[in-house]
Formats: C-alpha cells, sequence, structure tokens
C-alpha cells in the first residue's frame, strides 16, 4: 500500500553542483533529504545514477515518486 506521492525537488549550490534531493509528499511535508557525495564527480551520468538511487529509496519506502 502506498503512502501517497512523494515529490522531489533538485537542490543545487552556487557552483551548479547538486547538494541534495529534497522529498515532500503532496501537503509539502517534509519526507527524506537524500545527500550527494561530495567525493562522487558532478557527472550527468553520476547525477542520473544518483536519482536512480534516491528515487528508489523512496519507492522502497512505499512512496510513489513523481517524476
Amino acid at each position: 500500500m502506498s503512502k501517497g506521492k512523494a515529490v522531489p525537488v533538485d537542490v543545487y549550490n552556487k557552483d551548479g553542483d547538486l547538494t541534495h534531493i529534497e522529498f515532500s509528499d503532496g501537503s509539502g511535508d517534509f519526507i527524506l533529504k537524500a545527500d550527494w557525495d561530495p567525493r562522487d564527480e558532478q557527472t550527468s551520468e553520476n547525477r542520473v545514477q544518483f536519482r536512480k538511487w534516491a528515487y528508489r529509496l523512496l519507492e522502497q519506502m512505499e512512496y510513489e515518486v513523481k517524476k
């Protein structure tokens, strides 16, 4: 049974690097913050893989990620 939708928001620093993804529910209440590992290179492919990982984490928590 789904807990509802999780809305992801990518957060970037002033240099344009992805720092984390914040997830909230449909009401705007905070669910989870997935932090980027600063040791990982900021490439397009790494960002795609990070998003997949973060979305899968929320799905394992029984949320439907709004993509």
